[in-house]
């Protein structure tokens, strides 16, 4: 189950990056791109522990 919910993380973190847009002339942190940030690290942590678990069994 958590790596299901590590992938759509992932995914979700994803899209808010590609929904974000192009690059922008000032290297500000808007709300979408620090949501974004934070789905993809979750997701990514989610990912890695499953494995983990599994390798273990």
């Amino acid at each position: 189950m958590a790596r299901y919910t590590g992938l759509a993380l992932l995914l979700i973190g994803a899209a808010g990056i590609a929904a974000a847009g192009g690059a922008s002339s000032a290297p500000e942190i808007d709300p979408t791109m620090g949501i974004s940030a934070l789905a993809l690290l979750s997701g990514g942590l989610l990912v890695i522990r499953a494995r983990k678990k599994r390798q273990q069994k």
